[in-house]
């Protein structure tokens, strides 16, 4: 199997989610997804700006393009991608980028990268990541 392109503020979405999404398409693809890079952690996953495989299936993409309103997803990218010390099109294992996120990302300092995410105040990015850094800890 080939690798994965994600945005990388999905690369911290994944941990967050729960379920729900845009329509029922897209919590399908996500959850895919989700389930593919738990199942196979040496996935390779590339770092894309723009459109990639959790947009795929978003009703709110249109030319390749987010049309969400008041909501910058380019604007979050680049601070996940500053925060990880990620370069555009960086690639990695899924399993490398994880130990990233978790040395990089404080999950109860989410807003400082996720500003302007309409998912935030639900928690459940903080909880995901949360638990992350539990798996790791108990992994030591």
């Amino acid at each position: 199997m080939g690798g994965i392109r994600l945005r990388a503020h999905h690369l911290l979405c994944i941990h967050g989610f729960r379920g729900q999404g845009y329509s029922p398409l897209f919590v399908a693809n996500m959850a895919r997804l989700v389930d593919r890079l738990g199942a196979s952690p040496e996935t390779p996953v590339r770092i894309v700006s723009g459109a990639d495989d959790v947009c795929s299936a978003c009703p709110h993409m249109s030319d390749g393009m987010c049309n969400r309103p008041d909501q910058s997803v380019d604007e979050i990218d680049l601070r996940v991608r500053a925060a990880l010390g990620f370069d555009e099109d960086h690639t990695g294992s899924w399993s490398s980028i994880l130990d990233t996120i978790r040395d990089r990302i404080d999950p109860f300092r989410l807003e400082d990268v996720c500003s302007g995410c309409r998912w935030l105040d639900l928690d459940y990015c903080t909880t995901g990541l949360t638990e992350l850094a539990d798996l790791s800890a108990t992994d030591d």
